[in-house]
């Protein structure tokens, strides 16, 4: 029967025995076709077109489509809670379909008007996969393990996507405001920032973010003050915030630093980053400017507060270990 023949003999029923057919037509339907042409999505979005199977490529409208159904009803616990609307059956395989959909945006030309959509769509399952690492969507908390992609890959592949197009402001912003999500538990939050800085390949572009970053820094700390002066502010809104300052305030330190400008990276730091104890802040930047190798100034920023600090007892050894290393090298 062509489909006008269809057309023709479906009018002949009442809604209620069009019901029937649809209904005996769906038990009919393989278990494994219904997988492959994503029936279920489609009866519960009709604007899910289904004519490809899922392995086949799809355009940008069906990947758009499909995807926006999707991360909508994983913020609305879809794929966790037990519901209508997502089956039981495929609340577990949410997986496979972002693994393949992140294998198809990225087939896609990022300098093409497809691309830069196919790129917002990665951004899209990025930010909702970081959410989900600290606010239970799934089965479980590690939503990036699930997909075999570690967080930092995963920003790493959005951000040269979007940079390939220029490191202008408007792509610098972009990425940047990448790092604003929830860090995944299991790796070290700072390996974002890392990430992102590894991807500036000229001062310029470094010189442009540093300005991009401390205007949101900016912002955070008068978010902060009026946070403050909030009776109704909960003490974990004040926690974060101060978390995001000081994240944000080591990776300007960090690109200065590569920028090889200490004067301004540990100007910058000692103003901004907030922390109670003294000592524990100059721990931390030393620390920094151990990992980049700066031992001579190093040993300056440490004698500078000599006799003003007392120094835990792995600094002081640090200091005398680095005195006889420049002594014998004089």
């Amino acid at each position: 029967m062509l489909v006008s023949d269809l057309k023709k003999e479906i009018k002949k029923y009442s809604s209620d025995e069009r019901d029937k057919i649809i209904i005996e037509l769906y038990k009919r339907i393989p278990k494994s076709k219904k997988e492959d042409y994503d029936i279920d999505s489609y009866i519960l979005n009709i604007n899910n077109k289904v004519i490809k199977k899922q392995g086949d490529n799809l355009s940008i409208d069906e990947l758009e489509s499909q995807i926006n159904f999707f991360v909508d009803c994983a913020y609305k616990e879809l794929y966790y809670v037990p519901n209508k609307i997502i089956p039981k059956s495929e609340r577990s395989k949410w997986r496979f379909k972002v693994k393949k959909w992140i294998k198809d945006l990225n087939k896609i030309d990022p300098t093409t008007n497809e691309g830069i959509r196919a790129t917002n769509l990665l951004r899209l399952i990025f930010r909702m996969l970081s959410y989900s690492t600290n606010y239970l969507l799934f089965s479980n908390f590690e939503t990036f393990r699930a997909i075999q992609i570690p967080q930092y890959e995963f920003l790493n592949m959005i951000i040269m996507r979007k940079l390939v197009n220029g490191y202008n402001k408007e792509n610098l912003e972009y990425c940047i405001n990448l790092l604003d999500v929830e860090s995944d538990p299991t790796e070290l939050r700072m390996s974002l920032s890392y990430t992102f800085i590894g991807s500036l390949n000229t001062k310029e572009s470094r010189i442009l973010s540093i300005d991009i970053l401390k205007a949101k820094v900016l912002k955070l700390k008068n978010d902060l003050v009026l946070l403050k002066h909030d009776k109704k502010a909960t003490y974990s809104k004040e926690y974060y915030l101060k978390e995001d300052i000081n994240f944000f305030t080591k990776t300007i330190v960090n690109i200065y630093l590569d920028l090889q400008e200490i004067d301004h990276a540990v100007s910058y730091f000692q103003k901004n980053y907030i922390e109670r104890s003294i000592e524990i802040k100059e721990y931390i930047l030393l620390g920094m400017l151990e990992d980049c190798d700066l031992i001579d100034e190093w040993i300056i920023e440490y004698e500078k507060h000599l006799g003003k600090i007392d120094y835990r007892d792995s600094l002081k050894e640090n200091y005398n270990k680095f005195k006889a290393i420049k002594n014998d090298e004089a």
